[in-house]
């Protein structure tokens, strides 16, 4: 029987993630070089206009409270002390040094597309967690016609933004919906993006249970 949504948010649905440390990286934003950058911005239905970067807090601010909810350590972007900001490069080197088991780099696609995207660098261990992902939000969310995964090399596009992570660790490109597609535009609601956090952390605790955190080599 497929377990429904109101039944996994149960207390005894919740497996503890004691032990797992998840860092939940919303890019664009805390840039010193960029400070105006807040990603793709998105025209909806009814004329008003909404950026990435927003519609990434929502959603990484619901991953990080749902995982924390379960027993897991978080690592989220704390501009006031420094944490988590600047260069992409010193972000994952940041979550290295936390000695994270699962780094998530927290985008919105764009482009008109219709699927959800989960990008890991070739010969990681972020293709399993990835795929638990992407399998928990297919079934979460209908309206995407499907949730792909994608394996990137140095040089390549979005491959800057989990490239400094160690190898041995986990560590995905997020981009679960795309912001200018019609069809998806219910998505963007807060409500929707609450729990779209909430499936992602579900389909990591899935990973978790099914095969526990990366071990360095």
């Amino acid at each position: 029987m497929t377990v429904g949504y109101a039944e996994r948010a149960s207390a005894a649905y919740r497996a503890s993630l004691a032990g797992l440390k998840v860092a939940v990286d919303v890019q664009h934003l805390y840039q010193e070089d960029k400070p105006k950058d807040r990603g793709a911005e998105f025209s909806l239905l009814d004329g008003s206009h909404v950026y990435e970067a927003g519609l990434a807090t929502i959603y990484a601010a619901s991953i990080g409270h749902a995982l924390a909810g379960r027993g897991a350590q978080v690592l989220a972007n704390d501009p006031a002390h420094g944490i988590m900001v600047g260069h992409y490069w010193t972000r994952n080197r940041a979550a290295n040094a936390w000695d994270a088991n699962l780094y998530l780099a927290c985008h919105v696609n764009a482009g008109g597309g219709q699927y959800g995207l989960a990008e890991y660098m070739v010969g990681t261990s972020g293709s399993a967690v990835g795929a638990a992902i992407a399998s928990q939000v297919q079934a979460d969310f209908p309206l995407l016609t499907g949730f792909r995964m994608g394996p990137i090399i140095r040089g390549q596009r979005g491959a800057v933004c989990i490239e400094a992570v160690d190898r041995w660790r986990a560590a995905l490109l997020l981009e679960p919906f795309f912001g200018d597609s019609t069809r998806l535009e219910p998505m963007l609601a807060t409500p929707e993006l609450v729990r779209l956090g909430v499936s992602i952390a579900d389909g990591i605790a899935a990973w978790y249970k099914r095969v526990g955190p990366p071990k360095a080599p």
